[in-house]
């Protein structure tokens, strides 16, 4: 049971599907993860630049208020405070200290980042010498408050650009920490200027002192202005404490003494130690404000390092996940569809080639009242997805109508083959009486012309009798004329000649002698008449079939050759493939039930049947008989009284070469049939009168005796001296001689009225 190849060639497997789809969406999954993922990283970097950038700023801003503590006292120093001159080692010794752990911080960072940095830095490489010229005053106020004002300056250009940072809390602190820087810078210039300007002597602005002094009060009043609309509420209360001192107080109270001043002398004098001591407090306060704010960009970067990494995190773990549930989703699909399709691919190969035949073949060859079991249900493996489990349940399905379809079948078949051998068995047996009745009339027949249409008949019944076999034969059923003791292969051969028509076509070429067993006997002479008849149909009226016995090592061969048309090469495999019982005659064109025949024998009984070519033309059909079928011992015939009917029938064929000459004696030999069916009532024969062509004459049925017919003869010669083959052949040549009488009759010129043979067609097909 094979299904017929698609010829639509398939377009795949459903694993590279899967693959493909899986492919398509990891690139799609990975692309769009590969985005976010790059955004998340340049937005981790981004935060990690920031908050370098944030650490660079506080340190650059510590820096400044170093410096600018150390200016305050520079410019008390040169404004004639002496007592400054103590300070100068504590004062230096922070700014330098300030100064290494920036230089050693920017070493970790990126060099382009801090570039501004850097410039600034090496702009404060020449602060030794100058701190030697304010020791020595060998620089006035003026300047050296301009040398580190613009160092201070540099210092507060800053190194970042706000407008990058993308987080807007960030952003507004960085400039409100720009805003506060930029404010106590200016505070640092007011107490510088200021201690000039109260150590005076004068006490009083000098030449353009005031307008510089106005415009470092604006500007620092500006600075607070912009951190108070960039701080958040925390960072404003914070400095309104820091304004909210006593000594911011003091600072006011200075202030509104130099504003009224309005360039001339001031109102009153104000002690420019205290006031210097007023103003670094201040300073220092609002370095603790701008350190808060420092600590607040500096935590509000590290959230967003944090929150960027952690992101990138869940944004790898993301990816990681999806790929992994789509390798999941992958390998459940194939244990869910590719696995269980294949197991059910498998499992429906194996149905289809070996556990439904199987089955079928236990069903064909049960018994009446046996009924094998189904082949085992499919079932769908496991894990199986329901899509499978539909279509196992479907094969199931398929696997149960074509075994109930198989049942049905057998069933048919089985009451058909009984039909058939019921029929089969009918015919003979009315066959069978048949030919004893047409046996009966041939013996009491003495008009030449009467017994020679009986023979014909006797003849015509032989043949219908095989045709009944036949369906037997397909039936399944074997012969039932069988003999316990051998037969020469030469009288299996004339037997198969007594049932095929035109026999006299056929041509005995070499026979060797071999027993054949009885047993199979009349099946073997059954397969050669089919194979005979197929011969003369498909030969020319005019030309002979040949017929070889041969002994070989492996058994006995008989060979048909008949030189007809041939058959071609695709016929003859078909043919060989009917012979050899490979196929059933129920689904096969009815022109070649003989084929069928021959097979179910030759399958029946181990013999081998082919067709080959002939070496001229036409085809050879060759019977292999194994020495299973084979006697050995010499070819002896049995004598008439033993003869079986198989043989009996075969007596009017003529014999494959002449007979050696007879001396003419002077009482003729009759060989008496033999005996007949329990439903023939059997009779002798009287011993003295005769025809006139010197036959023993008949006497009717009612005139014999009931006692067993014998073989009588005349006084000379003795019985004995003539053998059973010479009395055969003495009447085959009489019945050769009437034939030709016959003939000569019937193609005489002159219209004779007399007994004639009666000519009969074979209406049956060709098989």
């Amino acid at each position: 049971m094979t299904a017929p190849s698609s010829e639509i060639r398939p377009l795949g497997t459903i694993r590279g599907k899967l693959l493909r789809i899986l492919a398509l969406c990891l690139t799609v999954v990975v692309v769009l993860l590969g985005i976010e993922v790059t955004s998340v990283v340049q937005r981790d970097l981004a935060a990690r630049a920031t908050s370098d950038s944030v650490t660079v700023e506080i340190t650059v801003q510590r820096l400044v208020h170093e410096v600018q503590r150390e200016r305050g006292i520079s410019s008390g120093f040169l404004g004639g405070r002496d007592e400054f001159r103590g300070l100068f080692q504590e004062y230096r010794a922070r700014t330098d200290a300030a100064q290494r752990s920036l230089i050693q911080l920017i070493g970790t960072v990126s060099p382009e980042k801090v570039a501004a940095v850097r410039t600034a830095l090496d702009r404060l490489s020449d602060l030794p010498p100058m701190r030697t010229r304010i020791d020595s005053k060998s620089i006035d106020f003026n300047a050296s408050h301009e040398y580190f004002t613009e160092r201070i300056a540099l210092l507060n250009q800053g190194h970042l650009d706000f407008d990058l940072v993308a987080d807007n809390v960030l952003q507004q602190g960085l400039f409100a920490m720009r805003a506060l820087s930029n404010a106590k810078e200016r505070s640092g210039q007011q107490r510088s200027f200021l201690n000039g300007v109260f150590n005076s002597t004068g006490n009083r602005f000098k030449d353009d002192e005031y307008i510089r002094f106005s415009e470092i009060l604006v500007t620092k009043q500006a600075g607070f202005a912009e951190f108070n609309r960039r701080a958040t509420s925390a960072q404003r209360e914070r400095l309104e404490r820091a304004q909210s001192t006593r000594v911011a107080a003091d600072i006011a109270n200075a202030e509104r003494v130099a504003v009224a001043a309005a360039g001339g002398a001031l109102s009153e004098r104000i002690n420019s130690r205290a006031h210097h001591d007023w103003m670094t407090a201040y300073i220092d306060e609002l370095q603790g404000v701008l350190q808060s704010v420092a600590d607040d960009i500096q935590g509000r970067a590290e959230t967003l390092q944090n929150e960027a990494t952690a992101e990138l995190v869940v944004v790898v773990l993301v990816v990681l996940l999806v790929i992994a549930l789509l390798l999941w989703m992958f390998v459940d699909a194939k244990r869910s569809i590719i696995g269980p399709l294949a197991a059910l691919a498998e499992d429906a190969e194996d149905i289809a080639t070996r556990r439904l035949p199987e089955a079928v073949a236990a069903l064909q060859t049960a018994r009446e009242h046996e009924r094998p079991p189904p082949p085992e249900p499919m079932r769908a493996p496991v894990g199986a997805g329901a899509e499978i489990h539909s279509v196992t349940r479907a094969l199931d399905r398929v696997q149960s109508t074509a075994f109930a379809l198989a049942n049905e079948q057998t069933v048919l078949r089985r009451n058909t083959s009984e039909s058939m051998a019921n029929l089969g068995r009918r015919n003979q047996n009315l066959l069978r009486r048949q030919l004893a009745f047409i046996t009966d009339l041939e013996q009491e027949e003495l008009d030449p012309a009467v017994l020679s249409n009986l023979f014909q008949l006797d003849h015509l019944a032989t043949r219908m009798r095989r045709n009944a076999e036949s369906l037997l034969v397909l039936a399944g059923t074997t012969s039932p004329r069988q003999w316990t003791e051998p037969l020469p292969a030469v009288d299996v051969v004339r037997a198969a000649l007594a049932e095929v028509e035109d026999y006299h076509r056929v041509v005995f070429r070499r026979i060797d002698d071999q027993l054949v067993a009885g047993a199979v006997a009349a099946e073997i002479a059954h397969m050669l008449a089919e194979l005979i008849e197929n011969g003369l149909s498909f030969s020319p009226p005019e030309v002979e079939v040949e017929i070889y016995g041969r002994r070989v090592p492996n058994g006995y061969t008989l060979a048909v050759i008949d030189h007809g048309i041939g058959m071609s090469a695709d016929a003859m495999a078909r043919a060989n493939t009917r012979l050899g019982g490979e196929e059933n005659f129920l689904v096969a064109p009815t022109r070649f039930l003989g084929h069928y025949v021959v097979g179910q024998l030759a399958k029946r009984l181990g013999v081998q049947v082919n067709l080959a070519e002939s070496p001229a033309s036409g085809v050879t059909a060759r019977i292999v008989l194994p020495t299973s079928l084979l006697v050995t011992g010499p070819a002896t015939r049995t004598v008439p009284e033993d003869e079986p009917e198989l043989v009996r029938r075969a007596h009017v064929i003529p014999p494959p070469e002449p007979a050696e000459p007879v001396p003419a004696p002077v009482a003729v030999a009759v060989l008496e049939p033999e005996p007949t069916p329990d439903n023939v009532t059997q009779h002798q024969r009287p011993s003295g009168e005769r025809t006139r062509n010197g036959l023993l004459k008949r006497v009717p049925r009612n005139q014999g005796s009931g006692q067993n017919r014998s073989v009588r003869a005349v006084p000379k010669p003795p019985v004995t001296d003539r053998t059973p083959a010479q009395v055969r052949s003495m009447l085959s040549d009489f019945r050769g001689g009437h034939k030709r009488g016959e003939r000569a009759f019937r193609d005489s010129p002159k219209d004779q009225a007399g007994p004639h043979t009666v000519s009969h067609q074979n209406a049956e097909e060709p098989r």
